[in-house]
């Protein structure tokens, strides 16, 4: 591939320009990808939560089933009471009398001991209540926080929407500056690199992978009279000298348009 001294610098430096915006692109893509921990984090545990709260739901039902069965028990025990006791006043001999009262005391001992189970199962569905409530509460606050985040990160998705429609604009405007072979070029490597597809040649060092430059290779860099890549990660190199000669036209083109105003 030739080119002039000039169509490379202007290639060059407007690749520069190029691998600040892909840098900044592919930082953006991947926030655009995965969404932030702390949201993925509220939503596993309001998940987990839901769960908990559903488990203790059907222990709150299990154990109020329970405790209306007790109840209902109770209910027909009272009534075997009472006509038990109205037995027991219609005996008319010794033998019966100690029949009903035998049969009367068997249904006091049941009924006794059926209220203490009930209290014992109320005391268990207050708990299971308790535990379900604490669950909601929970569970509504964890939903609470992540449609808070889930708004902020639909918010923010549209921000880096636009931040990269921005971006992407002048994108197309510095790759029209760059020669066509070189621009492939760079876009094969800096996919590659996440980003980055040219590298300051500092102090004899490639600053993409820190591997050291031949001498010769250097001298050629700064001529600027043909691509050169780096033989390790095959970034597309330019020396200091095209940043300082970059700097002095800068300052220059601002000296004239003050001169001129």
């Amino acid at each position: 591939m030739d080119f002039t001294p000039e169509e490379l610098k202007t290639s060059i430096r407007s690749l520069i320009k190029l691998q600040e915006i892909d840098g900044i692109l592919f930082k953006l893509n991947e926030e655009l990808k995965l969404p932030p921990g702390e949201l993925v984090g509220i939503k596993n545990k309001s998940e987990e939560t839901q769960k908990a709260m559903r488990n203790a739901e059907r222990m709150f039902r299990a154990v109020d089933r329970e405790r209306r069965a007790i109840e209902l028990r109770l209910i027909t025990l009272q009534e075997d009471l009472k006509r038990a006791e109205t037995k027991r006043r219609e005996v008319k001999n010794t033998k019966e009398e100690f029949s009903a009262n035998k049969e009367f005391e068997n249904f006091q001992r049941k009924l006794a001991d059926f209220k203490k189970m009930l209290e014992e199962k109320e005391s268990a569905v207050e708990e299971k209540q308790a535990l379900l409530t604490e669950k909601k509460a929970e569970f509504e606050a964890l939903e609470a926080k992540l449609k808070s985040l889930e708004e902020t990160r639909n918010k923010r998705l549209e921000d880096l929407k636009y931040q990269l429609d921005e971006h992407n604009s002048k994108r197309r405007e510095y790759i029209s500056h760059v020669q066509g072979d070189i621009f492939s070029m760079y876009e094969r490597v800096q996919k590659l690199r996440r980003g980055s597809g040219v590298a300051l040649v500092k102090d004899g060092t490639c600053t993409g992978c820190f591997v050291s430059v031949p001498p010769q290779l250097s001298t050629n860099l700064a001529k600027l009279d043909r691509l050169i890549t780096c033989s390790s990660c095959s970034r597309i190199l330019y020396p200091e000298v095209l940043l300082e000669s970059q700097e002095v036209e800068n300052t220059e083109a601002v000296s004239l348009k003050s001169s001129s105003a």
